[in-house]
């Protein structure tokens, strides 16, 4: 397990403030001086959220996936010991592999997914408690030309668009809370 010295000097960064790199199962440490805790207790894993999930949800052979719907959505799909650049502009990134095994995964992220209703929450004032937007999307009967798209951060998979912002199109007079509701729900999928 090294770094990529290539590509550490061609953007700059010195290898000497590089951590030695391990398994997310390894002893990295112990604690010392942490309140609450005792000294000498081993920290024996580290793992980002997305790879915890795929574990946790047994994702541990090859061609399985999990999906994660939360704040965003997470797709991250394994392939074992197979580097897989993708043709669809997922990203290649690392899974937790058993015994110090490499995993590799694909990976597909939606930066803005339950956000959204927080938006219409939080900033829009449509309701005072996340559940109500799907009373709300659903009082709505008939199809509507409104479009959301929640780019709030920029935009995750296939595009990676960090530039690009939201926008709600197809406004009229008459349009409702509701139905900006029901768009902004439907833009999860969309995305």
């Amino acid at each position: 397990k090294e770094w990529d010295m290539e590509l550490t000097q061609i953007l700059g960064i010195p290898d000497s403030i590089l951590p030695e790199a391990h398994n997310s199962s390894s002893l990295f440490g112990r604690t010392e001086k942490v309140k609450g805790l005792l000294d000498g207790l081993p920290i024996s894993s580290l793992v980002g959220d997305q790879q915890g999930a795929l574990f946790g949800q047994l994702c541990t052979e090859p061609g399985e996936a999990k999906n994660t719907y939360g704040t965003g959505c997470f797709l991250l799909f394994n392939t074992g010991n197979n580097f897989q650049i993708s043709r669809n502009n997922l990203l290649t990134t690392l899974g937790c592999g058993p015994e110090g095994k490499t995993v590799y995964c694909l990976e597909g992220s939606v930066f803005i997914g339950g956000a959204v209703v927080q938006f219409l929450r939080d900033n829009l004032k449509f309701f005072k408690e996340s559940k109500i937007s799907e009373k709300f999307a659903s009082s709505v009967k008939k199809e509507d030309e409104i479009i959301f798209v929640p780019a709030f951060t920029g935009l995750g998979a296939p595009y990676w668009d960090m530039n690009a912002r939201g926008a709600i199109l197809g406004l009229t007079r008459d349009t409702t809370p509701e139905q900006i509701t029901k768009a902004a729900l439907k833009s999860i999928a969309l995305q």
